[in-house]
């Protein structure tokens, strides 16, 4: 039987100006690596077009536009640039060979009645590339180019800046950003309208947005997760991300929001740090929440061979109520270090009986194999009720659980005995996460994940993952 190779390509159609050359070697960049084009290669392609794009434009466009298209099989990357006016276009070919590398294949030739079309060629069987760098810790993006001015302005965007937002995303992110509707200026201002998001951005000195984060926010919810952040490379290191940050969390209160909180990548270090100067400090780790094939591509993975886990950063936007608290003894001085990290004064309950008649319990499984646990009220018989929905979220394709229950019920010290008895160990703490309640934490694995693979920043977290760790081996002996 003969094989067929699979072809795919992604499109990208601009004006053809020299300005927009490093949007050009954004998307080819991005493209490459979404259809697993290696991170050197894909950087030689980009670059290669971008000085195409550049020659290109030298004689002039009167504002036509060009289309790039990427094509990718499993021996090789092209990059089409079609054009109109054959006439305009066809005496450049060796200007342009003049400015790619010479191990990129070129052609030129008529394209339609008064086209031209430029196709530049690099072969992906070639010799193996070196290893790309550990230290890579930042989104894929284009090349940085000096910055106009630097007296940056943070401010709540307009709805004519939805496009400006769209275009950050994609020379950072290319099209395969996870949110989609940031390239959609309807669905995103929606969006906007009607709460779920609640957005700031950076401005240049000229006025241009090159930053953006949001508040993603469920209905009814007293937190909001921070994310949709980017911000431009030329623009990195002026801590825009942090300053659009302080901006949310001054929005937040009004919109009746307790805090906002992050889920930061541990196969690097650099939303960590960013959260770190946002005053936003590590309340769980989230241990195999998504596959090991969940992450960005392009970026190095120190985690390989497991499910990709991530930390959650928590900041209070308005001043926190005092907590009385039902701690579970093992993990008593655990809460009260977090709590302290938080700014949240707390006072340990004497143990009591569970006071609800009974338990209100939900559980969800993600289509990425995450199930949550969540207990709303501790009643008699939740030992019972707990072990049935264990089986009940792994009968749905679990392979990571978490269990939660709120820290103030009476009756999660002995839930809590019965969840370790199950497998369950330490996880954290949800601050605000139940209608403005906090809740407790556990988690429990089914497969093997490593916690020295993960990438951590602060010291206060090292301390954390290593007493869960502990907390874990402890639980593996007794079940």
């Amino acid at each position: 039987m003969k094989a067929f190779s699979v072809v795919r390509f992604s499109e990208l159609q601009l004006v053809l100006e020299p300005e927009r050359s490093e949007l050009v070697r954004a998307f080819v960049r991005e493209a490459s690596l979404a259809d697993g084009v290696s991170i050197s290669t894909a950087s030689l392609i980009a670059d290669d077009t971008a000085h195409a794009w550049q020659v290109l434009c030298a004689p002039g466009s009167d504002r036509e536009r060009a289309r790039i298209v990427l094509l990718c099989s499993h021996k090789d990357a092209r990059v089409r640039i079609l054009l109109h006016g054959y006439s305009r276009f066809s005496k450049v070919a060796a200007s342009i060979a003049g400015r790619i590398r010479h191990d990129t294949g070129i052609s030129c030739h008529e394209h339609g009645i008064d086209g031209w079309e430029v196709t530049l060629h690099r072969s992906l069987t070639g010799a193996a590339e070196p290893p790309p760098s550990a230290a890579a810790e930042e989104p894929v993006s284009a090349p940085a180019v000096p910055a106009a001015k630097a007296d940056y302005v943070i401010d709540r965007p307009q709805k004519n800046d939805a496009a400006a937002i769209a275009r950050c995303f994609l020379e950072v992110y290319g099209h395969h950003y996870v949110h989609s509707e940031v390239f959609s200026t309807r669905r995103y201002w929606e969006k906007v309208e009607s709460g779920e998001l609640v957005p700031a951005v950076a401005r240049d000195g000229d006025g241009r947005v090159i930053g953006h984060v949001a508040l993603e926010r469920e209905p009814g919810a007293r937190v909001a997760e921070r994310g949709e952040a980017v911000v431009l490379s030329a623009h990195r290191g002026h801590g825009l991300l942090e300053r659009m940050t302080a901006r949310l969390s001054e929005e937040a209160p009004k919109h009746d929001l307790d805090g906002i909180y992050a889920e930061p990548l541990t196969i690097h270090t650099f939303s960590q740090r960013n959260d770190e100067r946002a005053g936003m400090p590590v309340c769980a780790v989230l241990l195999g929440a998504n596959p090991e094939s969940f992450r960005p591509k392009g970026v190095p993975c120190p985690t390989a061979g497991q499910r990709q886990s991530y930390l959650r950063t928590f900041r209070f936007v308005q001043r926190p109520a005092p907590r009385t608290i039902h701690a579970p003894a093992a993990y008593r001085d655990t809460l009260l270090r977090l709590y302290a990290s938080l700014g949240v004064t707390v006072s340990v309950a004497a143990p009591a009986q569970a006071a609800a008649p009974e338990s209100r319990t939900r559980i969800k499984v993600s289509d990425r194999g995450y199930g949550m646990i969540s207990f709303e009220q501790i009643g008699p018989n939740a030992a019972i009720e707990l072990a049935q929905a264990l089986r009940d979220v792994r009968a749905l394709g679990a392979t990571s659980v978490q269990f939660s229950a709120p820290v103030s019920d009476p009756g999660l010290p002995l839930l809590t005995e019965s969840a370790r008895g199950l497998g369950f160990f330490f996880c954290g703490l949800g601050p605000a996460f139940a209608d403005g309640a906090d809740t407790f934490l556990l988690q429990l694995l089914s497969e093997p994940l490593d916690t020295g693979k993960l990438q951590i920043f602060t010291d206060l977290t090292k301390q954390l993952v290593a007493f869960i760790d502990l907390d874990r081996a402890a639980i593996a002996q007794k079940v």
